[in-house]
């Protein structure tokens, strides 16, 4: 699922994950990456991916906040290496 949000998924997520009563799922919800909508018509779209649980949805959320921490890191890195070189 992970590799899934990394291709597909602004990160971090909108928020926590939120129970859904109607399907009785725990739901993430993301913008979608790379949306062209957003640019030409200024539209967010987003992506809500269900879980059954909501020790899976939490992990999953995790996940996701880690990478997102990662990107973070990675782009301070590249961004300090540029400045030094």
């Amino acid at each position: 699922m992970i590799d899934y949000i990394k291709e597909n998924c602004e990160l971090p997520p909108l928020e926590k994950p939120l129970y859904d009563e109607d399907s009785d799922t725990w739901d993430l919800y993301f913008e979608e990456k790379d949306n062209h909508n957003h640019w030409v018509l200024n539209e967010t779209e987003l992506i809500s991916l269900p879980f059954e649980t909501k020790e899976e949805a939490e992990d999953v959320f995790q996940q996701s906040m880690d990478v997102h921490h990662e990107q973070i890191k990675a782009e301070a890195e590249r961004k300090a290496a540029k400045k030094n070189s």
